[in-house]
């Protein structure tokens, strides 16, 4: 199957792990050709050409549409499988048609009109597909490749530079903007024990750093910055909590699942489904989210048993494996229903 993957988008997230993950698994049986920004080359697997777009002024440039439809037409491919809205959109301004088309739709979209040309449209949680009108859609959340679970002296020796093996270490980790919800964080970490460790970067920093000191938490919140160790550190955590305003299906709720990180987190796509109800609270509610980290914090020894069913499904349905072979078996279906 030859299969053209369309992103229109910058920088390095989750919807930009989503694309690089499922290209490199479906090149181990399909020809798989990515169009889209020249940053992804250096993440693709060598067996992957990279059309380079072009789309970094303006996507609905004449021009750039011109050049993503002569490329495609040239692969003449089984397959054009758009990520995302705004590659929905260029490529429906395309004009340029194959056997299937699909797109996948990440986030929580008012407008959803984009994707209603497609054949088929993949949602990455039951959130963002109750926003759809469309026939043919499916759920196919986020996963990754099997967590290399790491010994308890390393994750133990991890722990040991921030609190003592009687406290609970919280981790939170993302780009530190106002989307992620890290300052509705800190107002609810008041009276809490053990560290908050923080781990990101983002334009939000020296802001957050100032309420933590009008807070009085200077002594009981650290912030990282960047750490390329971070399944690691989930595995040295207590405890996990995701405080967004929003989110599509965030990774990091997939990785501390696998690493086995108990988890405190907002009501995003994916947490109702995969996290104990105890665990979810309302998103920007400051007071609910600190009474969930306090019920948990009181007891943070004991988490683990209690989310252990809820890691062993994720780790049985979160996998990279599953999220290519489930995206391949959805072309399948579309192809045949579409074909006479």
């Amino acid at each position: 199957m030859r299969i053209a993957l369309v992103i229109v988008s910058k920088g390095y997230g989750g919807l930009e792990r989503h694309l690089v993950d499922l290209a490199n698994e479906l090149a181990k049986t399909d020809e798989v050709r990515v169009f889209g920004d020249a940053s992804f080359r250096e993440k693709l697997h060598k067996s992957i050409q990279l059309v380079d777009i072009k789309a970094k002024t303006w996507r609905f440039n004449p021009l750039a549409l011109w050049r993503l439809r002569q490329n495609l037409r040239r692969f003449s491919p089984d397959v054009i499988h758009a990520q995302a809205n705004k590659a929905a959109k260029m490529v429906g301004l395309c004009r340029i048609t194959a056997p299937v088309m699909i797109a996948t739709i990440h986030n929580l979209k008012q407008d959803t009109r984009p994707f209603v040309p497609f054949d088929g449209v993949i949602a990455v949680s039951r959130d963002a597909q109750a926003r759809l009108h469309h026939a043919r859609s499916i759920v196919i959340e986020n996963g990754i490749a099997p967590v290399q679970m790491r010994p308890e002296a390393q994750y133990a020796e991890l722990k040991a530079a921030w609190c003592t093996p009687d406290e609970p270490l919280t981790l939170a980790v993302g780009r530190l903007v106002a989307a992620k919800g890290f300052d509705i964080l800190l107002d609810a970490w008041r009276d809490l024990p053990g560290k908050l460790v923080i781990v990101g970067t983002g334009p939000d920093e020296a802001a957050l750093k100032k309420q933590v000191a009008r807070l009085g938490l200077q002594t009981r919140v650290v912030f990282t910055g960047f750490r390329a160790d971070v399944p690691a550190l989930m595995q040295a955590a207590n405890l996990l909590v995701i405080s967004s305003r929003r989110e599509g299906f965030p990774y990091v709720l997939v990785e501390a699942l696998h690493a086995g990180v108990p988890i405190i987190a907002t009501e995003i796509p994916g947490a109702r489904e995969f996290l104990p109800s105890e665990a979810v609270v309302p998103c920007t509610n400051t007071t609910a989210l600190h009474l969930a980290l306090k019920q948990a914090l009181q007891q943070w020894q004991k988490l683990p048993q209690r989310y252990a069913p809820f890691c062993a499904h994720a780790r049985h349905e979160l996998t990279l494996a599953q999220m290519a072979a489930k995206t391949r078996a959805f072309y399948e279906q579309i192809f045949k229903q579409s074909t006479p």
